[in-house]
């Protein structure tokens, strides 16, 4: 069984549930935007108002928002707008996961829900 790393932080700004979170020059979170985010945290395991604490998986596994149609057999995801994921695939890109398909999801479409392990930036594509 896999064990869950959980951190507390403050919300900088609003976060959603289950969105990809990067930390700011003050030690808070918000949400992450782009996949050349080196900076990105985790998933927030909960929607937060700024100021608020959250909990983020820094590292383990944590459902996510698809931000397009994604089919798991690609299975690296990186970070998009809204703190989503897309299937890792432009330059300049980080990797922030893998996918964790099961035999009733092996596609995602935009705004559903995925399971991911969640490693943190990694696999930079030039």
């Amino acid at each position: 069984m896999a064990t869950n790393i959980i951190q507390s932080f403050i919300a900088a700004s609003a976060i959603t549930e289950f969105a990809l979170v990067s930390i700011d020059g003050n030690g808070k979170v918000a949400v992450t935007t782009a996949a050349s985010d080196k900076a990105c945290v985790g998933v927030a395991q909960r929607a937060a108002s700024a100021g608020e604490p959250v909990d983020v998986v820094i590292s383990g596994v944590s459902r996510v928002i698809a931000g397009a149609s994604i089919t798991f057999t690609a299975s690296l995801v990186m970070a998009t707008t809204a703190g989503n994921v897309a299937t890792h695939a432009s330059s300049g890109s980080y990797a922030i996961g893998r996918i964790i398909p099961n035999i009733n999801q092996t596609s995602a479409s935009a705004n559903d829900q995925l399971s991911i392990v969640f490693t943190g930036p990694n696999n930079l594509i030039p």
